[in-house]
C-alpha cells in the first residue's frame, strides 16, 4: 500500500521564516574598477562595509576571532566583491588547492551565496581561498542538491601579505538568472579558518542551519537596475585523436575526430535559459571509480557529464531531507546516466539534446529531451523528463514529475509522479511522493511512493521514512536498486557538545532498517548502532555495529565460483574508523572491520590516505581489502584508486587515475591535462587504457584525444 498524508491547515500556517534582517547595499561605481585583488580605487572606500561576522564554529553567537571585511560595488555589467581576511598569524593560513572546482574543504576560504531570485531556497554559490582557486555550485532547495559541475563565468584575485588575505571578485550579471523587478538579492557570506576549524558568517550562524540554506541570508539592496541573463552562448568543440582497440584479440587503430555543438545557450527570459546540444561528445568526463560488489543488487555511480549535471537540481523528485536516510540510494526518480550509457557503462552515441531550466510565472520548471542513436542492435530512444514545482509558504514547495522514453521500435516507458516537501516551523520536515509507471507488458502493481518525517536541531534527529516499489515498477530514466517491496528506515541521532576534553561533540546514531515485500513478508532487517568522537582539532573516532537478517528467495555468485545458496542469514559486522583533519599536508581514513557474513566470515580494511606535499603536486589513494569465507569456497578482492594532481597553476591542471579491482582483473589507467585558457573555455589532453590482467589479448584498449572548446557570446 501507498502512504498518503494530510495536514491541517493551522499547522501548515508556519510562521514564515525570515530572511536575516541584516543587509548591505551595493554602491554602483563612479570609475572603472580593476580586479587586481588590491582594493585600492575609491569606490572601495566610499562603499559600506560589513565586519560583524559570528562563529557558527566552534563558539557559536561570539565573534569572529580574525577580522573580516566585506563590500560590494556593482555596474552595469558587473557585481564585485571586495574581502579582506586579516590574520594576525599569516603564516598560518592553509591553502594547497590549485584545482577549480574543488570544494576547498581543507584550505581557509571565503564563500558567498547569492539568491538572486530571492525566493529564499534557492542560490548560486562561490568560494575561493588565499591562492584564488575557484569554486561555484548552483544550490537548489536549501542544498537538498548541490551542482558542483555548474561552471559560469567569473573572476577573482587574491593578493597576501603580513597581515592576511584579500580578495577582488568580479561576477558578470550574465552568468546570474534573476526574474524582471526583482530589486532585492539574497546574500550571505562565511569564512572559514582552517588551522581553527573556525567557522563565520555574517548571518545565519544558528547551528539549526547550514551555509547553504539560503532562508536565513541577507539582504542585497540596491539591484534595481541591473540586467542579468546571458543573451546567447555558443559553444562549439572540436575533438581528434585515435582509438587503438582489440576486437576479437585483433588490433586496430582507428581515428576519432568530431564537431560539435557542446552547448548552445539562450536567454528565454531573465529567469528562463534553453540549453542546446549536438553530436555531444564526453572525452573529458573522468571514469568511474573502480569498485567490488558484494552485494545481488546493482551498484550506483554518479553522473559525471557536464549537460546532463549542469542545473540537474532542478530535476530531482522524490528525494529530500537535510540529512538521514540510509547511506545505499535505493531510489532516484531522475537517473540521467540511464540516457547515452549501457548498463555495464559504455558510451551510446548522443544525436543531441536540449534542455530548459529557470523559474517562469512563479514555478521552477525543467524540461530535458535527448536523443540517443543505435547501439550494437538496439535500437535509439528518445527521452524526455519534465519536472515543475511552485513555492509555497515560506519553505515548501508542491510539484510535478513526468518522463517518457520511447525507441525507434516503438518501445516505451513512462512515468508520472507528484510530491510535496513542507518544512514546518524551525526544524521539521514533512515529504512525500506518489507516482506510477506505465510500460507495455507490465500491467500489474507499477506503483511508486514515499513518506519521511524529519525533525533535525543541532543536538538531535529524528527521521521516519517508508518507501514503496511495486513488482511491475519500471523507470527507464531512474535508478531502482530492488523492485516488489516496502522500506522503513527509523532512526535518532544524538549530538551533544560536552565543551571538555577537546572534543567538538559525539554523535551516537541508531537506525532501524526493515524491508519487506509488497505483501509484507519480511526480506531483510538492519539494526544499526555507531558512536562518533570529533575532537576540536577535527579528527574523529567512530565504531560502527550493525546486525543484518537476509532473506535469499534464490542463489546468487557472490564471486567467481562462489554462489550463496538460497536461505535466511544472521549476521553482524563491527568496524572501528579513524579520520584525521585535513588541515594536515598528510592524513586520511582508516577503516578496519570484521563479522559473520553469509554462514562465514569477512574481514575488511579500507585505507583512504591523502598526501598534499605543496599546492601544485597532490596523491589521494582509495584502498579496499576484503577477505571472505564461505562454506562453499574463499575467496579475497582488492580494489585501488589512486589519484595524483600536478597543477602548474589554477589553469594548468592534470589528473592521473590508477584503478585496479581483483573481481575483474581489470586496470585502468586515466591521464587528463586540462587548460583552462578562460573561464568557462577548456583545452584537454585526455590518455585512457583499459586493460585485464591474465588476457590473452595483445595489448590493452587505448585511446588519445585532443578536445578544445570556444564560447561566443552574443
Amino acid at each position: 500500500m501507498l502512504l498518503a498524508f494530510s495536514l491541517p491547515v493551522p499547522l501548515l500556517a508556519q510562521p514564515a521564516t525570515p530572511p536575516g534582517t541584516k543587509t548591505i547595499r551595493a554602491l554602483t561605481v563612479t570609475s572603472e574598477v580593476r580586479v587586481d585583488g588590491a582594493l585600492t580605487e575609491p569606490d572601495w572606500q566610499q562603499a559600506e562595509a560589513i565586519t560583524d561576522f559570528m562563529q557558527q564554529e566552534p563558539q557559536v553567537g561570539t565573534p569572529v576571532s580574525e577580522r573580516t571585511e566585506v563590500r560590494v560595488l556593482l555596474d552595469g555589467a558587473n557585481l564585485y566583491i571586495g574581502v579582506v581576511c586579516s590574520d594576525a598569524t599569516p603564516g598560518g593560513i592553509i591553502a594547497r588547492e590549485m584545482r577549480r572546482d574543488n570544494p576547498l574543504a581543507n584550505d581557509d576560504r571565503f564563500e558567498v551565496v547569492l539568491d538572486t531570485f530571492h525566493d529564499h531556497r534557492n542560490a548560486f554559490h562561490f568560494a575561493i581561498n588565499p591562492l584564488g582557486t575557484q569554486y561555484d555550485a548552483l544550490i537548489t532547495d536549501e542544498g537538498q542538491d548541490v551542482n558542483l559541475e555548474w561552471d559560469e563565468r567569473w573572476w577573482a584575485v587574491v593578493t597576501r601579505s603580513d597581515t592576511g588575505w584579500t580578495a577582488e571578485i568580479r561576477i558578470p550579471f550574465t552568468t546570474l538568472r534573476t526574474r524582471t523587478g526583482t530589486e532585492t538579492f539574497g546574500i550571505n557570506f562565511k569564512r572559514f579558518i582552517r588551522r581553527k576549524n573556525e567557522t563565520a558568517q555574517w548571518t545565519g550562524w544558528d547551528r539549526d542551519f547550514n551555509f547553504l540554506q539560503v532562508s536565513q541570508a541577507g539582504h542585497l539592496l540596491g539591484m534595481e537596475d541591473i540586467h542579468a541573463g546571458l543573451k546567447l552562448r555558443l559553444k562549439p568543440y572540436a575533438l581528434g585523436g585515435f582509438q587503438d582497440k582489440v576486437p576479437g584479440g585483433e588490433a586496430s587503430v582507428d581515428a576519432l575526430h568530431g564537431i560539435g555543438i557542446e552547448t548552445l545557450k539562450v536567454s528565454l527570459t531573465p529567469g528562463l535559459t534553453a540549453e542546446v546540444t549536438v553530436n555531444t561528445d564526453f572525452a573529458q568526463a573522468e571514469v568511474d571509480e573502480a569498485a567490488v560488489n558484494l552485494s545481488r543488487f546493482p551498484l550506483f555511480f554518479p553522473e559525471k557529464r557536464e549537460f546532463f549535471l549542469e542545473r540537474a537540481g532542478i530535476f530531482e523528485f522524490g528525494l529530500g531531507g537535510r540529512r538521514g536516510g540510509a547511506a545505499e540510494r535505493n531510489l532516484q526518480m531522475f537517473f540521467s546516466r540511464r540516457i547515452g550509457l549501457t548498463a555495464d557503462r559504455r558510451p551510446v552515441p548522443v544525436i543531441g539534446g536540449a534542455k530548459v531550466t529557470g523559474q517562469a510565472a512563479g514555478l521552477d520548471v525543467g524540461f530535458l529531451n535527448v536523443l540517443t542513436d543505435d547501439f550494437e542492435g538496439t535500437p535509439g530512444s528518445n527521452y524526455t523528463v519534465f519536472r515543475t514545482k511552485r513555492n509555497i509558504l515560506a519553505r515548501s514547495n508542491v510539484g510535478v514529475f513526468a518522463s517518457n522514453r520511447q525507441s525507434s521500435s516503438s518501445d516505451y516507458n513512462r512515468v508520472i509522479g507528484a510530491d510535496a516537501n513542507f518544512t514546518i516551523f524551525k526544524n521539521t520536515d514533512v515529504q512525500g511522493f506518489i507516482g506510477r509507471s506505465i510500460t507495455p507488458g507490465l500491467d500489474g502493481d507499477d506503483k511508486v511512493g514515499r513518506f519521511k518525517y524529519n525533525r533535525l536541531t543541532d543536538i538531535y534527529e529524528v527521521f521516519v521514512e517508508h518507501l514503496y516499489v511495486g513488482e511491475d515498477f519500471q523507470h527507464d530514466v531512474g535508478f531502482v536498486r530492488r523492485r516488489g517491496i516496502q522500506r522503513t528506515d527509523t532512526a535518532l541521532i544524538w549530538e551533544p557538545r560536552p565543551d571538555r576534553f577537546n572534543i567538538r561533540n559525539f554523535v551516537f546514531r541508531g537506525e532501524i532498517v526493515y524491508l519487506t515485500d509488497t505483501h509484507r513478508r519480511i526480506l531483510s532487517r538492519e539494526q544499526i548502532f555507531q558512536a562518533t568522537t570529533r575532537f576540536q582539532n577535527d579528527d574523529a573516532f567512530r565504531v560502527n555495529t550493525t546486525a543484518t537478517f537476509d532473506r535469499l528467495d534464490r542463489p546468487f555468485e557472490i564471486a567467481a565460483g562462489v554462489t550463496v545458496p538460497a536461505g535466511d542469514y544472521h549476521f553482524v559486522d563491527t568496524f572501528g574508523e579513524v579520520e584525521t583533519s585535513g588541515k594536515r599536508p598528510f592524513g586520511g581514513i582508516l577503516r578496519v572491520g570484521n563479522g559473520t557474513f553469509y554462514g562465514g566470515d569477512r574481514h575488511y580494511v579500507r585505507l583512504s590516505p591523502a598526501w598534499r606535499p605543496a599546492p601544485l603536486l597532490s596523491f589521494e589513494t582509495a584502498y579496499e581489502w576484503n577477505d571472505v569465507s564461505l562454506p562453499q569456497g574463499a575467496f579475497t578482492t582488492h580494489v585501488v584508486n589512486a589519484r595524483m594532481n600536478l597543477n602548474f597553476s589554477n589553469r594548468w591542471l592534470t589528473t592521473t587515475l590508477a584503478q585496479y579491482d581483483s573481481a575483474s582483473q581489470r586496470e585502468n589507467v586515466y591521464i587528463r591535462l586540462n587548460y583552462i585558457f578562460r573561464p568557462g573555455d577548456d583545452v584537454f589532453i585526455v590518455y585512457n587504457q583499459s586493460n585485464i590482467r591474465g588476457s590473452s589479448l595483445a595489448q590493452p584498449d587505448r585511446s588519445l584525444m585532443l578536445k578544445m572548446t570556444y564560447s561566443i557570446d552574443f
